[in-house]
This record gives C-alpha cells, sequence and structure tokens, in this order.
C-alpha cells in the first residue's frame, strides 16, 4: 500500500490528492464493513479498530515519505505559485439542479463545451450501474457497510454540485477547465462495489427488476426532457436497449450458463466502445492536419535560427497555437502557463502592459525596450506586408543573401481545409528588426537591440518598484535605472492625436478618459483618432483592460487590429515605427451601446534616447560559454557605473551564484528577476540551479524507506512468533 500510494503521489501529486481524499472515506467505509467473530469482546474489537486505524495512518504516511524527494520541491513551489492565488472564501451555492447530473448516465453524453465547464463525467456502462444500484439490496454485505456507501455516496454527489464542497476536492481552487476531476474516484466506487454486488448475486429478484426498469425509464426520461445539447434521442435508445439486455443477463444469472460471462463481455464492450466513439469524436481541440502542418512550420523555423545561432537568446512569435509552443518546439521563449508559474512573474509583466493571468504570459504586446530586456533576439512573423519597408525590398533584391529561404516540408491535408496562422498581435515594432530568412509562411526578424541573458546594470535597479497600471512609466524607469539616468530622462513621450472622427457616437472626455455613446441604437457607430509621426520612432497606445473583443473591433490603418483576448492590465498597444509622414488611423468600432475608454494615452518612444541606453548596456552584456536549463557560464566585462549583474531570470533561492570562483549571494530585482552584486572589470560569472527541498526531500524519502522495511521486518517477525504460539 506505502509502495503504490508513493507511485501515485509521485506520479500526479493533484491527482494523487483526490485520491487521498478518497481513501480516507474509503478506508472507514471498510473498517465500518469489517465482520468479527461472535467471541470477540467490544474491547477486543475497539482494539483492533484502533490498531487498523494506526496501520492505515502509518503506512499512508510512509507512502508520502517515500515520495517526499518529489513532493517536498513541488509543495515550495506550489507556495510560491497556484498556493499563493487561494482564497479561503467557501461558496455554498449549487452549481446546477441536481438531477441534471442524470444527463451523465447516458452513452456518449460528452461534447466539447463541457471541457471549461459543464457536469461531472460518470459514465460506467450499464453492467456496472445496473450491479452497483443492486448492491444496496444485497443482503451478503451487512447493513451498516451498505448505509455508509449512501452516505459516502450522498457526499460524492453533493460535492459534485456544491461548489465549497468541490473546491476541497480540488486542493481550495476552483479547476480552470475539466470540472469535478475527482469523478472518476467516484466511478471507481461505484464499479468497485459494483462487481462485489455481482459476484455475490444470486439473480434480480422481481422488485429488483422492478426498480432497476423504473429507474432506467425516469432517467432516460428527464433526460429527454432536459433537451440537453450533448444527448441525442439516439443516444437515450442505445442507453435503454443496453440496460435492458444487462437486466435480462442478470435475471438469468442463476443458471450459470457458460455463454453468460462471454455474452456480458461483449455486450459492456460494445457499450464502452460505442461510448468511446461518440466522446472522442466531440473531443475537438485541433484537427490533426492543423496541428501537424503548425508543428511543422514552428520546427523549420526554429531548427532554421538554431542552426545558424548557438548562443542562448529568447525568440517569441506574432502568431500562437498554445501559451506553451515553446515546449512544442524546443527553444526559450516568455509567453508561458504553468499551475507552478511563479507569481511575481505574471505580476511583472502585466505591469509591463502584456496579457497576464494567474499562471500565465503571453508575449503579445512588447516594445523595442522590452524586446531588448528579455533578449528577444528573434522574432517569427506570420508573411504581413504592413512589416516590410520597401527600401528592405529593394536590398533583399539586390543581394538575396540577406534573405535565405527555408524550405518547409508541411505534411499533406485536404484541399478543402485553409490553414490559417493563429495571430495574437499586430507588431510595426517588426519593421526596424533584420528579416534574415522566410518560409512560404513566415519571416524571421534578427533583434539588433537584443540584450543577453546577463548584463551589468547600475545599482539602482534593485530599488525600481513595480506600479499597477502606468506600463509606460514602468519601463521608462526599469531603463533609467538600468542605466543610472535620472528619472527626468525620458524614454516615452506624450503625444496627442492631430483629429478625431465620430460615426454616429457623441463623446464625453475628461483628461485620458473618454466616454462615447451611440446616437442611434441599430447603426454602425465608431471613433477613429488620426496622427501624423514627425519621425521615424515608434508609437505605442496604452488601452484599459476594460476594453474586450466583445465591446469594439479595432483597425489600424484599415486592417484589422490582433489582440490577444485574455487581459487584465494597461496594455500596450504598437501603433507605428518607421512610419514619418504616414497618416495613421486607429478605429474603433463599437459593439455595445456605449464604449469607455481609460488611460487613453499615445506616446512616442524616444529613439536616441533607447539606442544610447542599449548600446551602453550591449558593453557590459555577458557572453555565454555554456548554457543548459539549469546552469550558465560566462565571460563579462562590468562598466565603471555598473554594481549589479542584472540578469532576466526569475528569481529563485535555488539560483547560486559565483563571481570568479567566489560564491555571491544572489539579490531580487523587479521583486521578480534575478540580480548578483558584482565590481567593475572583467569577470567569469556561473549559475547553478538546484531544486528546493530537493535534498531534504530525498532524505525524508530515504528514512521513510528505512521505515518502511524496518515495519516490514517487525511485522514479519510478529507473524512468525504468532504462528510459532499457534503450533505449539
Amino acid at each position: 500500500y506505502s509502495i503504490f500510494l508513493a507511485l501515485t503521489l509521485f506520479a500526479n501529486y493533484y491527482i494523487g490528492y483526490m485520491i487521498c481524499l478518497f481513501l480516507v472515506g474509503y478506508f472507514l467505509f471498510r473498517l465500518i464493513g469489517m465482520t468479527y467473530p461472535s467471541t470477540l469482546t467490544l474491547k477486543d474489537k475497539i482494539k483492533a479498530n484502533l490498531h487498523s486505524l494506526f496501520l492505515f495512518a502509518w503506512h499512508s504516511l510512509l507512502g508520502a515519505g517515500l515520495a517526499a524527494g518529489l513532493l517536498l520541491p513541488t509543495f515550495y513551489s506550489l507556495l510560491g505559485s497556484k498556493a499563493s492565488y487561494t482564497k479561503l472564501a467557501f461558496d455554498w451555492e449549487l452549481a446546477y439542479p441536481f438531477h441534471e447530473m442524470l444527463s451523465k448516465l447516458v452513452i456518449g453524453a460528452f461534447n466539447f463545451d463541457q471541457m471549461p465547464s459543464g457536469y461531472p463525467n460518470l459514465f460506467i456502462g450499464s453492467l456496472a450501474i445496473v450491479s452497483f444500484g443492486c448492491y444496496f439490496s444485497n443482503r451478503a454485505f451487512p447493513l451498516r457497510e451498505r448505509i455508509t456507501a449512501v452516505a459516502l455516496m450522498s457526499l460524492y454527489v453533493v460535492s459534485m454540485n456544491l461548489k465549497a464542497f468541490n473546491m476541497v476536492w480540488h486542493a481550495m481552487q476552483y479547476p480552470i477547465w475539466y470540472p469535478y476531476r475527482f469523478s472518476f474516484v467516484v466511478c471507481f466506487f461505484m464499479i468497485l462495489n459494483g462487481f462485489r454486488s455481482f459476484m455475490n448475486m444470486k439473480g434480480l429478484k422481481p422488485l429488483e427488476t422492478f426498480f432497476s426498469v423504473s429507474l432506467t425509464a425516469v432517467v432516460c426520461l428527464s433526460v429527454y426532457q432536459g433537451n440537453f445539447d450533448f444527448v441525442y434521442p439516439e443516444q437515450l435508445v442505445l442507453t435503454i436497449l443496453f440496460t435492458l439486455l444487462i437486466i435480462f443477463m442478470l435475471i438469468i444469472k442463476p443458471q450459470r450458463y457458460r455463454w453468460l460471462p462471454l455474452v456480458l463481455f461483449l455486450i459492456t464492450t460494445v457499450e464502452m466502445g460505442i461510448n468511446a466513439q461518440i466522446d472522442l469524436s466531440r473531443l475537438s481541440y485541433v484537427k490533426q492536419d492543423s496541428f501537424s502542418t503548425y508543428q511543422n512550420i514552428l520546427d523549420t523555423d526554429i531548427s532554421a535560427i538554431q542552426k545558424e545561432d548557438n548562443d542562448f537568446y529568447r525568440i517569441e512569435k506574432t502568431f500562437l497555437r498554445s501559451k506553451n509552443d515553446s515546449f512544442q518546439a524546443d527553444y526559450p521563449s516568455v509567453s508561458h502557463f504553468s499551475s507552478t508559474f511563479e507569481k511575481e512573474i505574471p505580476q511583472l509583466f502585466g505591469d509591463l502592459g502584456f496579457p497576464v493571468g494567474d499562471g500565465f504570459i503571453v508575449y503579445a504586446n512588447g516594445t523595442v525596450f522590452t524586446d531588448a530586456l528579455f533578449g528577444i533576439k528573434y522574432y517569427i512573423s506570420e508573411q504581413n506586408a504592413l512589416y516590410r519597408l520597401p527600401e528592405q525590398e529593394d536590398e533583399l533584391l539586390k543581394d538575396v543573401s540577406l534573405l535565405k529561404t527555408i524550405d518547409a516540408k508541411e505534411p499533406a491535408y485536404p484541399a478543402n481545409t485553409e490553414f490559417q496562422l493563429s495571430l495574437m498581435q499586430t507588431k510595426p515594432d517588426l519593421r526596424s528588426y533584420q528579416p534574415v530568412a522566410e518560409t512560404n509562411r513566415t519571416v524571421l526578424y534578427q533583434n539588433p537591440n537584443a540584450l543577453p541573458i546577463m548584463f551589468g546594470s547600475n545599482q539602482a535597479i534593485l530599488d525600481v518598484p513595480l506600479i499597477a497600471g502606468q506600463p509606460i512609466q514602468l519601463q521608462e524607469n526599469i531603463l533609467n535605472a538600468l542605466v543610472g539616468l535620472p528619472e527626468t530622462n525620458h524614454l516615452f513621450v506624450p503625444t496627442d492625436f492631430t483629429s478625431t472622427v465620430y460615426q454616429n457616437v457623441t463623446g464625453v472626455s475628461s483628461t485620458h478618459n473618454h466616454t462615447y455613446t451611440k446616437q442611434i441604437a441599430n447603426q454602425d457607430a465608431a471613433v477613429s483618432f488620426q496622427f501624423t509621426p514627425k519621425t521615424n520612432d515608434a508609437y505605442y497606445l496604452t488601452l484599459s483592460p476594460n476594453v474586450k473583443d466583445e465591446d469594439v473591433s479595432i483597425y489600424l490603418n484599415g486592417v484589422p487590429f490582433t489582440q490577444y483576448p485574455t487581459y487584465r492590465d494597461l496594455l500596450v498597444l504598437n501603433l507605428a515605427n518607421l512610419n514619418k509622414e504616414d497618416t495613421i488611423t486607429i478605429k474603433f468600432n463599437l459593439k455595445k451601446s456605449s464604449l469607455k475608454l481609460d488611460d487613453f494615452q499615445l506616446y512616442r518612444l524616444d529613439q536616441t534616447v533607447f539606442s544610447d541606453a542599449i548600446d551602453h548596456l550591449q558593453q557590459g552584456g555577458m557572453t555565454v560559454s555554456e548554457h543548459s536549463s539549469t546552469y550558465f557560464k560566462g565571460e563579462v566585462t562590468i562598466q565603471d557605473d555598473q554594481q549589479v549583474l542584472f540578469t532576466s531570470i526569475p528569481y529563485s533561492k535555488g539560483w547560486s551564484a559565483q563571481i570568479d570562483g567566489i560564491p555571491v549571494k544572489t539579490e531580487k530585482a523587479l521583486d521578480s528577476l534575478l540580480a548578483v552584486p558584482i565590481t567593475p572589470g572583467k569577470h567569469t560569472v556561473t549559475l547553478d540551479y538546484r531544486t528546493p527541498l530537493f535534498k531534504e526531500g530525498v532524505i525524508v524519502s530515504i528514512i521513510s524507506a528505512l521505515f518502511l522495511l524496518l515495519t516490514h521486518l517487525i511485522s514479519r517477525k510478529s507473524t512468525t512468533t504468532l504462528k510459532g504460539d499457534l503450533n505449539e
């Protein structure tokens, strides 16, 4: 038991937690159902129960201890990530009417809309569900056990509806997608006791047959009247058919026909096979041809970059399939999702104007400064003429070696399928980056401003606080602190729109807050803002998080403006770059009766200030000679005005640093990133990561293994002694 519990927790601590909760209830269920010899006194029964309770608790602890090598580091990681979002506020509301849960007992009762929210998955097949129903009338089991089973099933049913209980099963947090994940233990409980009942069943009695048929009719009628979009009449007919077949087989079970087990097996196999076929046909994250095509595009682009550049750098894209594309194609990036993502990192990027959430970052609103700061050396974009300047086209025609053409061998897909990259951002900034390679779908850009993963910085960076809701100011403060410039130095210059065009709207404005209301409700309405850049600098617009896809459609110069839809902080939108004397128009089409634009301000990035600062920081950049997922080594020359080695690595106590072989204490910059004190001059720097509490966890696992062995030896010796006494 201890070993298999350890394997369960090691395989998946989250699902293991649910199994541990189930085991407590199941242990009590089995303990209450225990039958003792009539000669045993009450005192002996209590003693035996306490002994069983002790063994269960002791071996459960040993099982957890055996997995401590993984559990302790995971627990430490969760404290700084998923667990930090936990709010112990119990919601005592029901998620849905209880009878709607019956819909999940029908064959094939699933659709994709049930993934983010819906009902628990409970289908176990007719043989199991009918046998489980008969368990409660089966006198082969003590009445107290069956009453306990009723109590447990009632608890499970309530837990799969009452939000407070559901939260307890999910480690005190509501799950994001895949609701009621613990339903598998409920299915297990029903299948197991259904099996026990089947093995002790002498055939269905008339009353049991009546109730089985009646309940089947009531359930199917209730589901039919419920008009569930994932249950069709054909599914109800199949459910009734298979259930009646099983009921008939159970009626003739006492006859012990030799063919009966085979028929029961075939019926169950066919039923479960049909259920699997229906469910899988409705499970549609993405079609296989689209997935394969996207994978091939990504692999081709990443391979082309890594073939030419084996240094450490990050890569980002203007499109995505998931936030973890970097895992899929094996490259470093910023976009990321993880339940164990340190909360400080999404906080930092949210304050910098990016789409973030609890446990994820989407690098969809970078400025040329953040691209440089986080070492985004390469960008992959869809084929988009908006990002390529006419003079760049001329240069590429003169020297084709500037733009290498990559042959992308995409898998064949049906002729009637038009594969499209899923765009997540509009980024005119790419016009100032150098296109270096292309496929028939994508263009690869190199960012000359990208800083290495570690570079020298002024110590002022250690004192820069995060500012919520002011991404432009925060970016400016970070740059000034890195270079050691006064706060009066401005990277971003506030700029006004030159004109505003109204279409079927009236506007009310105050400072940077604007409210626009439709004049005629059932007609199109829009407001457009225009400006003409007097320089080739980049221009950015801040947009309030209250403006969502359902509120507006945004167009940049008549082309739909792409923005990742999930965000909760003030965004920074890139509107122009290298567009001197061009008229830039940003248009908002209202989808609702009114539109509120808060903190709506246009900024111009001062390219001179930016270039001077980046040139200075690049001089103190580290040349990485060795790197892995847990190790960095390289040479760095620190300038006289630099006292800190700043890194774009998330801070963790697991990182240790050495300067010229001497250990140095690490520090935290921007409440989230790793920094190391350093002196001017040339140095060899090494960073090494060791998982916090891993060593301590391994020690606990070893001690638990020794205790388990000792317990086994003592138990074995006691058994041998008892046998000897009995023989005497």
